[in-house]
Protein backbone atom coordinates (compact mmCIF):
# COMPACT_ATOMS: atom_id res chain seq x y z
CA UNK A 1 0.00 0.00 0.00
CA UNK A 2 1.32 3.23 -0.58
CA UNK A 3 0.77 5.34 2.62
CA UNK A 4 -1.28 8.64 2.76
CA UNK A 5 1.16 11.50 2.38
CA UNK A 6 3.25 9.91 -0.24
CA UNK A 7 4.18 12.79 -2.66
CA UNK A 8 3.09 12.59 -6.42
CA UNK A 9 4.77 14.54 -8.98
CA UNK A 10 3.00 14.60 -12.37
CA UNK A 11 5.42 17.14 -14.53
CA UNK A 12 5.30 19.97 -12.99
CA UNK A 13 2.24 19.34 -10.73
CA UNK A 14 2.46 17.74 -7.13
CA UNK A 15 -0.12 15.82 -5.80
CA UNK A 16 -0.62 13.57 -2.51
CA UNK A 17 -2.02 10.05 -2.03
CA UNK A 18 -5.12 10.53 0.42
CA UNK A 19 -5.59 13.78 -0.82
CA UNK A 20 -6.02 13.88 -4.66
CA UNK A 21 -4.59 11.14 -5.67
CA UNK A 22 -5.41 7.50 -4.93
CA UNK A 23 -3.75 4.29 -5.16
CA UNK A 24 -5.97 1.76 -7.72
CA UNK A 25 -8.01 -1.26 -5.55
CA UNK A 26 -7.03 -4.58 -6.58
CA UNK A 27 -9.70 -7.04 -8.03
CA UNK A 28 -7.57 -9.81 -8.63
CA UNK A 29 -9.53 -11.71 -5.89
CA UNK A 30 -12.45 -11.42 -8.28
CA UNK A 31 -10.67 -12.78 -11.33
CA UNK A 32 -12.83 -15.67 -12.03
CA UNK A 33 -16.42 -14.10 -11.04
CA UNK A 34 -17.19 -12.27 -14.20
CA UNK A 35 -20.15 -10.99 -13.13
CA UNK A 36 -18.37 -9.20 -9.60
CA UNK A 37 -16.05 -7.94 -12.25
CA UNK A 38 -18.51 -6.66 -14.52
CA UNK A 39 -20.02 -4.67 -11.58
CA UNK A 40 -16.86 -3.33 -10.25
CA UNK A 41 -16.23 -2.32 -14.18
CA UNK A 42 -18.88 0.05 -14.45
CA UNK A 43 -18.83 1.13 -10.84
CA UNK A 44 -15.27 2.22 -10.40
CA UNK A 45 -14.71 2.67 -14.71
CA UNK A 46 -11.93 0.46 -14.41
CA UNK A 47 -10.31 -3.23 -13.24
CA UNK A 48 -6.49 -3.42 -11.73
CA UNK A 49 -5.39 -6.88 -11.63
CA UNK A 50 -2.30 -7.41 -10.02
CA UNK A 51 -0.57 -10.38 -11.58
CA UNK A 52 -3.19 -10.44 -14.29
CA UNK A 53 0.13 -11.88 -17.16
CA UNK A 54 2.15 -14.62 -15.66
CA UNK A 55 5.45 -12.58 -14.47
CA UNK A 56 8.03 -14.58 -16.42
CA UNK A 57 6.08 -13.78 -19.42
CA UNK A 58 6.26 -10.02 -19.03
CA UNK A 59 9.53 -9.95 -17.77
CA UNK A 60 10.41 -11.98 -21.15
CA UNK A 61 8.45 -9.65 -22.99
CA UNK A 62 10.78 -6.87 -21.61
CA UNK A 63 14.16 -8.49 -22.03
CA UNK A 64 13.27 -8.61 -25.27
CA UNK A 65 12.05 -5.64 -26.34
CA UNK A 66 15.64 -3.40 -24.65
CA UNK A 67 17.56 -5.53 -26.68
CA UNK A 68 15.41 -4.32 -29.65
CA UNK A 69 16.26 -0.65 -27.88
CA UNK A 70 19.78 -1.76 -27.95
CA UNK A 71 20.15 -2.95 -31.67
CA UNK A 72 18.74 0.69 -32.63
CA UNK A 73 21.69 2.05 -29.79
CA UNK A 74 19.04 3.38 -27.57
CA UNK A 75 20.54 1.89 -24.15
CA UNK A 76 23.20 3.69 -21.96
CA UNK A 77 26.69 2.25 -23.46
CA UNK A 78 28.56 -0.25 -21.17
CA UNK A 79 25.43 -1.30 -19.16
CA UNK A 80 23.25 -4.57 -18.91
CA UNK A 81 21.07 -4.88 -21.23
CA UNK A 82 18.10 -6.12 -18.15
CA UNK A 83 18.75 -2.96 -16.43
CA UNK A 84 17.16 -1.03 -19.12
CA UNK A 85 19.58 1.99 -18.98
CA UNK A 86 18.39 5.06 -20.52
CA UNK A 87 21.19 6.41 -23.41
CA UNK A 88 22.46 9.96 -23.71
CA UNK A 89 19.73 10.37 -26.70
CA UNK A 90 17.03 9.83 -24.33
CA UNK A 91 14.60 8.86 -26.98
CA UNK A 92 11.26 7.21 -26.63
CA UNK A 93 10.92 3.74 -28.40
CA UNK A 94 6.86 3.69 -29.89
CA UNK A 95 7.07 0.02 -31.62
CA UNK A 96 3.53 0.76 -32.64
CA UNK A 97 4.26 -0.24 -36.33
CA UNK A 98 7.36 -1.88 -36.26
CA UNK A 99 5.87 -5.24 -36.23
CA UNK A 100 9.20 -7.82 -36.24
CA UNK A 101 9.03 -5.92 -32.35
CA UNK A 102 5.72 -5.42 -31.35
CA UNK A 103 4.33 -8.77 -33.23
CA UNK A 104 7.21 -11.10 -31.83
CA UNK A 105 5.96 -14.17 -30.05
CA UNK A 106 7.61 -12.98 -26.56
CA UNK A 107 5.41 -10.23 -26.55
CA UNK A 108 2.54 -11.44 -27.86
CA UNK A 109 2.63 -14.39 -25.82
CA UNK A 110 1.59 -11.90 -22.83
CA UNK A 111 -1.32 -10.11 -24.71
CA UNK A 112 -2.61 -12.92 -27.04
CA UNK A 113 -1.95 -15.96 -24.51
CA UNK A 114 -4.42 -18.38 -23.53
CA UNK A 115 -4.74 -16.40 -19.65
CA UNK A 116 -6.11 -13.57 -21.70
CA UNK A 117 -8.25 -14.46 -23.98
CA UNK A 118 -10.33 -16.57 -21.63
CA UNK A 119 -10.58 -13.47 -19.39
CA UNK A 120 -12.14 -11.59 -21.67
CA UNK A 121 -14.42 -14.37 -23.22
CA UNK A 122 -15.62 -14.74 -19.36
CA UNK A 123 -15.91 -11.09 -18.93
CA UNK A 124 -18.08 -10.48 -22.42
CA UNK A 125 -19.81 -13.89 -22.11
CA UNK A 126 -18.22 -15.00 -25.68
CA UNK A 127 -15.49 -15.55 -27.94
CA UNK A 128 -13.39 -11.96 -28.24
CA UNK A 129 -10.60 -10.83 -30.46
CA UNK A 130 -8.12 -8.01 -30.24
CA UNK A 131 -6.90 -5.56 -32.77
CA UNK A 132 -4.30 -6.39 -34.65
CA UNK A 133 -2.60 -2.84 -33.37
CA UNK A 134 -0.54 -3.49 -30.44
CA UNK A 135 1.08 -0.31 -28.89
CA UNK A 136 3.83 -1.17 -27.46
CA UNK A 137 5.41 2.09 -25.57
CA UNK A 138 9.69 1.93 -24.32
CA UNK A 139 9.36 5.87 -22.41
CA UNK A 140 12.50 7.62 -21.66
CA UNK A 141 13.26 10.21 -19.04
CA UNK A 142 10.21 12.90 -19.39
CA UNK A 143 8.64 10.43 -22.27
CA UNK A 144 4.70 10.51 -20.98
CA UNK A 145 1.06 10.72 -22.54
CA UNK A 146 -1.68 13.09 -22.43
CA UNK A 147 -5.15 12.77 -20.83
CA UNK A 148 -7.55 11.40 -23.25
CA UNK A 149 -10.97 9.17 -23.96
CA UNK A 150 -9.98 6.22 -25.84
CA UNK A 151 -12.93 6.31 -27.99
CA UNK A 152 -12.00 9.76 -29.82
CA UNK A 153 -9.24 7.49 -31.48
CA UNK A 154 -10.88 3.98 -31.76
CA UNK A 155 -14.26 3.86 -31.06
CA UNK A 156 -15.77 2.51 -34.45
CA UNK A 157 -18.04 -0.48 -34.27
CA UNK A 158 -19.21 -2.08 -31.20
CA UNK A 159 -19.12 0.43 -27.63
CA UNK A 160 -18.67 -3.25 -26.08
CA UNK A 161 -14.48 -2.42 -26.39
CA UNK A 162 -12.07 -2.44 -23.72
CA UNK A 163 -8.25 -1.03 -23.40
CA UNK A 164 -5.73 -3.17 -21.56
CA UNK A 165 -2.39 -1.24 -20.36
CA UNK A 166 0.03 -4.19 -19.42
CA UNK A 167 3.44 -2.93 -17.15
CA UNK A 168 6.08 -5.02 -18.66
CA UNK A 169 8.94 -3.59 -16.43
CA UNK A 170 8.35 -2.24 -12.90
CA UNK A 171 7.37 0.98 -12.81
CA UNK A 172 6.71 3.18 -9.52
CA UNK A 173 4.88 6.03 -9.26
CA UNK A 174 7.57 8.48 -10.21
CA UNK A 175 8.59 6.01 -13.46
CA UNK A 176 5.89 6.54 -15.72
CA UNK A 177 2.92 5.05 -14.63
CA UNK A 178 -0.80 5.12 -15.94
CA UNK A 179 -2.87 7.70 -14.70
CA UNK A 180 -6.45 7.56 -15.25
CA UNK A 181 -9.01 10.10 -13.75
CA UNK A 182 -11.30 8.51 -11.27
CA UNK A 183 -15.21 9.21 -11.97
CA UNK A 184 -14.64 10.21 -15.55
CA UNK A 185 -16.49 7.41 -16.78
CA UNK A 186 -19.88 9.25 -15.31
CA UNK A 187 -19.17 12.60 -16.29
CA UNK A 188 -22.35 12.91 -18.90
CA UNK A 189 -20.97 16.49 -20.37
CA UNK A 190 -17.71 14.96 -21.27
CA UNK A 191 -18.75 11.94 -22.50
CA UNK A 192 -21.51 14.00 -24.82
CA UNK A 193 -19.10 15.91 -26.16
CA UNK A 194 -15.06 15.55 -26.34
CA UNK A 195 -15.63 11.76 -25.93
CA UNK A 196 -18.47 11.88 -28.99
CA UNK A 197 -15.76 13.15 -31.12
CA UNK A 198 -13.55 10.81 -34.01
CA UNK A 199 -10.49 12.31 -34.20
CA UNK A 200 -9.90 11.21 -37.92
CA UNK A 201 -13.99 11.59 -39.39
CA UNK A 202 -14.42 14.77 -37.58
CA UNK A 203 -10.31 16.46 -37.72
CA UNK A 204 -10.29 17.06 -34.45
CA UNK A 205 -7.52 17.30 -32.37
CA UNK A 206 -7.57 14.26 -29.78
CA UNK A 207 -5.56 15.15 -26.51
CA UNK A 208 -8.16 16.61 -23.86
CA UNK A 209 -5.69 17.91 -21.69
CA UNK A 210 -2.48 18.08 -20.79
CA UNK A 211 -2.74 19.27 -17.46
CA UNK A 212 -3.51 17.57 -14.45
CA UNK A 213 -4.34 19.59 -11.80
CA UNK A 214 -6.92 21.05 -14.33
CA UNK A 215 -8.23 17.92 -14.31
CA UNK A 216 -8.32 17.82 -9.99
CA UNK A 217 -9.57 21.22 -9.56
CA UNK A 218 -11.64 22.72 -12.45
CA UNK A 219 -13.29 18.49 -13.25
CA UNK A 220 -13.50 17.57 -9.54
CA UNK A 221 -11.50 14.14 -10.66
CA UNK A 222 -9.15 12.21 -8.31
CA UNK A 223 -6.17 10.55 -9.77
CA UNK A 224 -5.99 6.83 -10.02
CA UNK A 225 -2.32 5.08 -9.97
CA UNK A 226 -0.19 2.72 -8.34
CA UNK A 227 3.27 1.30 -8.05
CA UNK A 228 2.72 -1.33 -10.97
CA UNK A 229 4.85 -4.67 -11.33
CA UNK A 230 5.55 -6.78 -14.30
CA UNK A 231 2.45 -8.43 -15.15
CA UNK A 232 0.01 -6.22 -13.68
CA UNK A 233 -2.57 -4.85 -15.47
CA UNK A 234 -5.79 -2.31 -15.79
CA UNK A 235 -8.78 -2.69 -17.82
CA UNK A 236 -10.92 0.06 -18.55
CA UNK A 237 -13.93 0.98 -20.97
CA UNK A 238 -13.68 3.63 -24.00
CA UNK A 239 -14.80 6.89 -21.80
CA UNK A 240 -12.09 6.88 -18.98
CA UNK A 241 -10.18 10.17 -18.81
CA UNK A 242 -6.28 8.73 -18.88
CA UNK A 243 -2.67 9.53 -18.95
CA UNK A 244 0.66 8.49 -17.84
CA UNK A 245 2.86 10.03 -15.82
CA UNK A 246 6.15 11.43 -16.87
CA UNK A 247 9.22 8.88 -16.65
CA UNK A 248 11.47 10.50 -13.81
CA UNK A 249 14.11 7.68 -13.59
CA UNK A 250 16.46 6.67 -15.95
CA UNK A 251 15.81 3.61 -17.15
CA UNK A 252 12.72 2.40 -19.79
CA UNK A 253 9.30 2.17 -18.61
CA UNK A 254 8.19 -0.47 -21.03
CA UNK A 255 4.39 -0.61 -21.21
CA UNK A 256 1.78 -2.27 -23.98
CA UNK A 257 -1.62 -1.03 -24.56
CA UNK A 258 -4.27 -3.71 -26.55
CA UNK A 259 -7.95 -3.47 -26.98
CA UNK A 260 -10.45 -6.43 -26.66
CA UNK A 261 -14.14 -7.26 -27.65
CA UNK A 262 -16.97 -9.55 -28.62
CA UNK A 263 -15.39 -11.67 -31.69
CA UNK A 264 -18.94 -11.04 -33.08
CA UNK A 265 -19.57 -7.01 -33.07
CA UNK A 266 -18.42 -4.67 -35.90
CA UNK A 267 -14.67 -3.65 -35.33
CA UNK A 268 -12.74 -0.48 -35.99
CA UNK A 269 -11.35 -1.75 -39.20
CA UNK A 270 -8.41 1.20 -38.75
CA UNK A 271 -6.66 -1.56 -36.60
CA UNK A 272 -6.40 -4.56 -38.29
CA UNK A 273 -4.49 -5.63 -40.85
CA UNK A 274 -5.58 -4.74 -44.70
CA UNK A 275 -4.16 -6.74 -47.65
CA UNK A 276 -0.63 -4.96 -47.59
CA UNK A 277 0.17 -6.54 -44.62
CA UNK A 278 -0.54 -3.14 -42.24
CA UNK A 279 -3.67 -1.47 -40.72
CA UNK A 280 -4.51 1.86 -41.14
CA UNK A 281 -4.45 3.71 -37.81
CA UNK A 282 -5.17 7.48 -37.43
CA UNK A 283 -4.01 10.61 -38.43
CA UNK A 284 -4.43 9.19 -41.98
CA UNK A 285 -5.94 12.20 -43.61
CA UNK A 286 -2.49 13.61 -44.88
CA UNK A 287 -2.20 17.07 -44.73
CA UNK A 288 -5.30 17.92 -43.12
CA UNK A 289 -6.19 20.44 -40.48
CA UNK A 290 -7.11 18.90 -37.10
CA UNK A 291 -9.43 21.81 -35.18
CA UNK A 292 -7.58 22.44 -32.01
CA UNK A 293 -9.00 21.62 -29.11
CA UNK A 294 -9.26 24.91 -27.19
CA UNK A 295 -11.47 25.91 -29.88
CA UNK A 296 -13.38 23.03 -29.43
CA UNK A 297 -13.83 23.04 -25.73
CA UNK A 298 -14.91 27.00 -26.36
CA UNK A 299 -17.53 25.36 -28.54
CA UNK A 300 -19.07 23.09 -25.70
CA UNK A 301 -17.90 24.95 -22.88
CA UNK A 302 -16.21 23.01 -21.09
Amino acid sequence: MIPDGTPFRFGEHLFTFGEDVSELVDSSALREDAEALCVRLAEDGYLFIRGFHPRSDAERAARFTLEAIAERGGLAPDTPVHEGRIGPDNRNFPFLRVLEVSHDPAILDVVDSAGTFGFYERLFGKPALTFDKRWLRCMATGGHNHFHYDNVYVGRGTPNRLTMWSALTDTDVDEGPLVICLGSHRHKRLIETYGQTDMDRDLTEAVFSSNPRELVDEFGFTLGTTHFEPGDAIIFGMFMMHSSAPNLSNRYRISIDTRYQPADEPKDERFFFRENGRWLGNFYNEGATYTPMRELRRRWSI
